[in-house]
């Protein structure tokens, strides 16, 4: 479901200071109040990890549950199972549209509650599963709506914490998805070798449970929420800036195909006669080397900006999906994995920040996150169903391809975006 959320900055100060003069509370903290560290703030870093851990790890660990399913649900296909993972995508980035905003307005607190208890309901429920229709509603609509409620608030309160580390911080948040999704498909693999798929999935559950009141616990919000903060932009306003289009359909173009090989890689290695005890490890190869994805560009968009940085990853994202079709062996499967990982690793981190990057205060931060997020819920709906019919009907070469271009095509989107928001701002660092 991208760092740092560079706020909008001249060579001497930030876009917040900008408007400081305006009508800005006392206790509205200025850029130099912001800490840049500290115990609190590397807390939340920590509760921003234990969420994308629990969340976002969880999700990218769909392929070992599409494997499953399967096997579990023969009488559906292959393109109708990737719909349970396509609309939980959904939710969780859709969701962002009315947790951005909320955020924005200080419901943090309320937003972390609802979004833990609905989400580890789910979880349980969909250990319970039956029938595919089931499932859908369980592990599809409900954890995808418990995702989505709290997935932004977590990440978008390190802002308020940090401001020439944002990135590094938030790279390192970010880390947890790629090792929930290590940890997670390991641990659902070998627990469905001796236990029951109901058994498994709830051990899981008592895992990220424990995680997300842990996650909870490390929070505590630094902006003053409603009515001390200063006035927010309408939709209207938000999505009447250029660069900032541009860059929604970029997230668009390349959410569309981005999920394929994580979906898909064990399914991939296991239909071309791999043998199953190495290529289920695949998945696990591929989020490992996300997490030096997620970080080594990060610390590298602190210097040369996060619009920068995501151009270029998204690009080789792109050329990494066509060299899936050298995997032939377990040798070649495990280097597509570990490309694909870091590159596909370091767009995820920072796909967020780069949203922010175009907010011109701290109260327009979760609604420029989550609009975007709104929009290419869209292909995160869409993308994997449609890579799925592809399989069905043609095999991998065609859904492969489609994953490329589309991938491409939002890279060259993102490349317009950073040039137009270069000349905006007058420097090259966006």
């Amino acid at each position: 479901m991208t760092s740092p959320i560079d706020l909008p900055t001249r060579p001497s100060h930030s876009i917040v200071a900008d408007t400081e003069n305006a009508t800005k509370p006392a206790d509205v903290p200025a850029p130099s109040d912001i800490p840049d560290g500290g115990t609190r703030a590397w807390l939340c870093v920590l509760g921003a990890w234990l969420t994308m851990f629990t969340t976002f790890g969880y999700a990218n660990s769909f392929g070992v549950f599409q494997s499953y399913y399967i096997f579990k649900y023969p009488e559906v296909s292959a393109s109708d199972i990737s719909w349970v993972g396509s609309v939980q995508l959904f939710f969780q980035f859709a969701l962002g549209a009315v947790t951005g905003p909320l955020f924005d307005r200080g419901y943090f607190y309320h937003l972390m509650f609802t979004g833990t208890v609905l989400y580890v309901i789910c979880i349980f429920m969909t250990s319970l599963c039956k029938e595919f229709w089931q499932t859908m509603l369980a592990q599809g609509l409900g954890l995808g709506i418990g995702i989505g409620i709290i997935l932004l608030p977590s990440f978008s309160i390190i802002p308020q914490y940090f401001k020439n580390r944002r990135a590094l911080a938030m790279g390192i948040a970010v880390t947890g998805s790629s090792t929930g999704a290590i940890v997670l498909p390991i641990m659902l693999n070998r627990l469905l070798r001796v236990h029951s798929f109901e058994r498994s999935v709830q051990y899981t559950g008592y895992l990220l449970l424990g995680c997300l009141i842990i996650a909870n616990l490390c929070f505590k919000p630094r902006v003053p929420p409603k009515s001390t903060t200063q006035p927010r932009p309408s939709p209207l306003q938000i999505f009447n800036d250029l660069p900032y289009c541009l860059a929604v359909a970029a997230f668009f173009f390349i959410t569309w195909g981005q999920f394929f090989p994580i979906y898909y890689l064990q399914v991939y290695g296991e239909h071309h006669g791999l043998p199953e005890n190495l290529t289920q490890y695949t998945l696990a190869i591929l989020n490992a080397a996300s997490i030096f994805g997620r970080i080594i560009p990060n610390h590298l968009a602190d210097r040369f900006g996060s619009l920068n940085m995501i151009t270029i990853c998204s690009f080789f994202t792109g050329a990494m999906v066509f060299t899936i079709f050298g995997a032939s062996s377990v040798g070649g499967l495990i280097v597509v994995a570990i490309l694909y990982g870091f590159f596909s690793g370091a767009y995820v981190s920072l796909m967020v920040p780069s949203l922010m990057a175009f907010a011109k205060n701290f109260n327009e931060i979760g609604s420029r996150s989550g609009y975007g997020m709104m929009i290419f819920s869209l292909a995160a709906l869409t993308g994997t169903p449609i890579q799925g019919a592809l399989l069905d009907k043609y095999g991998f070469y065609a859904p492969t391809v489609f994953t490329g271009i589309c991938i491409l095509v939002g890279a060259a989107f993102m490349l317009l975006s950073t040039r137009l928001q270069s000349k905006r701002k007058g420097t090259w660092k966006v």
